[in-house]
């Protein structure tokens, strides 16, 4: 072999390599793109259960159609996680695809903070202030508020809301109060009652404001008023009044 072939073969061998490569490429990516969806991948993560596997699969059957089959780049992706976020107790939806043929959903269940019950009704909130409703068949800890409560999701009663998560998380977060408050409840009046777990007096708060100066004066009935007075002496003890302690014998 002439000098000169010898120089052209491996300079013809290097040029020809990155198009070799390109072409290879071009045949995974048609691969790829012919690649149909085998499987439906569901993901939950936490511990709640207001959304199970089996609901998130058969919802996305009646509302996105058939998936199973379809070739992966022909999934609407953005449209899956849209419809996944119109239910209220999820918080965020995330789908995707993987080579081998698998539709992945993950799904961010919306953790409630606070449950209020009104006669047969009643619904969670989150600690956003995201109002959504109860599950049949899952209840989560939460504390609950009973009674008279007023329809929470729009104006001065959304903020009325978020004053009772501030009272539910003051006295659960609290050394003092969280074992010694068992019920919290709303009367025809809309005035905020607490009911001790020893002891039988009406508490009455009033609006869920000004929450540690009312816990104070409740700390100084307990230990002022009712060592001088006995226990069951008051039937009724009224904080709802800025700087007093209204205390009465009967109801």
């Amino acid at each position: 072999m002439k000098p000169s072939a010898r120089h052209i073969v491996p300079f013809a061998i290097t040029c020809l390599m990155p198009v070799v490569f390109i072409l290879l490429l071009g045949g995974v990516g048609r691969n790829d793109s012919r690649k149909l969806c085998e499987k439906l991948d569901v993901q939950l993560p936490g511990d709640l259960e207001f959304v199970t596997e089996e609901d998130v699969r058969g919802y996305l059957d009646r509302k996105y159609g058939v998936y199973i089959g379809v070739k992966l780049d022909s999934l609407d992706l953005g449209r899956i996680e849209s419809l996944l976020h119109e239910k209220s107790v999820v918080m965020d939806g995330q789908a995707w695809t993987t080579r081998d043929g698998v539709l992945h959903v993950s799904v961010t269940q919306r953790a409630p903070a606070i449950r209020f019950q009104r006669g047969d009704e009643g619904f969670y909130m989150d600690k956003d202030g995201f109002v959504f409703p109860l599950h049949k068949s899952f209840t989560a800890e939460v504390p609950v508020v009973e009674g008279a409560i007023p329809p929470i999701d729009k104006g001065e009663a959304r903020e009325w809301g978020m004053g009772m998560l501030k009272l539910m998380d003051f006295i659960t977060s609290s050394p003092e109060w969280k074992d010694k408050i068992g019920k919290v409840s709303v009367n025809k009046s809309s005035e905020v009652e607490l009911s001790p777990v020893e002891g039988k007096e009406r508490i009455i708060i009033g609006a869920p404001e000004d929450i540690e100066d009312k816990f104070s004066r409740l700390h100084k009935y307990y230990t002022h008023i009712v060592p001088a007075k006995g226990e069951g002496y008051y039937k009724s003890v009224n904080l709802k009044f800025n700087k007093q302690i209204i205390c009465r014998k009967d109801i």
